[in-house]
């Protein structure tokens, strides 16, 4: 098979839209939005091979024609409300009766679908052969394993919302990766919860979370941890933030912006200068062969 680089980019607003008007207007509404981005796919020399919903898929000759034109996407000022997200990826592609296949389209597919609104997130196998000027709007987040993959993907990130909308991830070293994340053991002052694929697990002061911490740094709904799409995500919502600590020792500041973890490693709620163990979260996934019991009923 060939080789091209995928983009796929998807339209962030478009189902409250169709949510609070008719399918006929809100049609009306996205159909621009696809038109100018198929304009931009153009634009940069790519072919749409598909463009219905609110998300297109398209392939290009080089790395940096998609990356310009997923950049232009998620920089474009969208009416409505509305945004672009995106991911790019390398690889061997099949165009046949107007769909794209092939390992490189479901990578892209899987980038697209954890990043964040007006970001791109792009496979290391682009990222490697960008020019300087593209390299230079991307942050290398770290490793994620995705379906179908082998081994860890290394992916960067480019977002015009900054760091408090970029997706981060945590990674653990390649001998300790599951496949993928089934399920998620975390342990604080005592007691155990375990959640799974699609389950959120609330942190915070107010008697309601999840897990209650009554501590002044604290906030009433300080962070929460769900499993998406077979990544644990760790959300802090706070006003003074959260520290995270993998088993390796590094660390990562974390202030209302979603991080992604693999692994095992400890949330410490609230800024370091009130690090306590009281407020410790210490998290592990795990996969669904090794969990054994349902969410603990006393803890969540």
């Amino acid at each position: 098979m060939p080789l091209a680089c995928v983009l796929i980019s998807d339209i962030t607003g478009s189902t409250q839209i169709y949510e609070r008007e008719s399918n006929e207007k809100a049609l009306e509404y996205i159909a621009p939005v696809l038109e100018r981005m198929r304009e931009i796919i153009a634009e940069a020399g790519g072919i749409c091979v598909k463009s219905k919903g609110d998300d297109t898929i398209s392939f290009f000759p080089t790395p940096d024609s998609a990356f310009e034109a997923a950049w232009t996407m998620i920089c474009e000022d969208w009416h409505l409300g509305m945004s672009v997200h995106a991911g790019i990826y390398f690889g061997e592609v099949l165009q046949q009766e107007a769909g794209l296949y092939g390992s490189a389209v479901n990578t892209a597919a899987r980038l697209a679908s954890l990043a964040k609104p007006r970001e791109v997130l792009v496979g290391a196998n682009c990222y490697d052969t960008l020019s300087e000027e593209n390299k230079e709007r991307l942050i290398l987040i770290g490793e994620l394993h995705l379906k179908g993959k082998e081994g860890p993907t290394r992916v960067y990130a480019g977002s015009m919302s900054g760091m408090a909308a970029t997706t981060v991830v945590f990674a653990r070293r390649q001998a300790e990766r599951a496949s993928r994340i089934e399920g998620v053991e975390l342990v604080c002052n005592g007691q155990t919860w375990r959640i799974s694929e699609g389950e959120t697990l609330t942190i915070g002061r107010a008697r309601d979370c999840d897990i209650v911490l009554d501590h002044a740094w604290v906030s009433r709904r300080h962070g929460e941890l769900a499993i998406h799409q077979w990544q644990l995500e760790y959300t802090d919502h706070s006003s003074a933030g959260s520290i995270l600590r993998l088993s390796d020792g590094s660390e990562l500041s974390v202030h209302r912006r979603a991080t992604m973890l693999n692994g095992t490693g400890t949330i410490y709620l609230g800024p370091n200068s009130s690090r306590d163990e009281t407020s410790a979260v210490r998290f592990e996934t795990q996969e669904l062969s090794v969990i054994a019991v349902s969410l603990d009923e006393d803890g969540g």
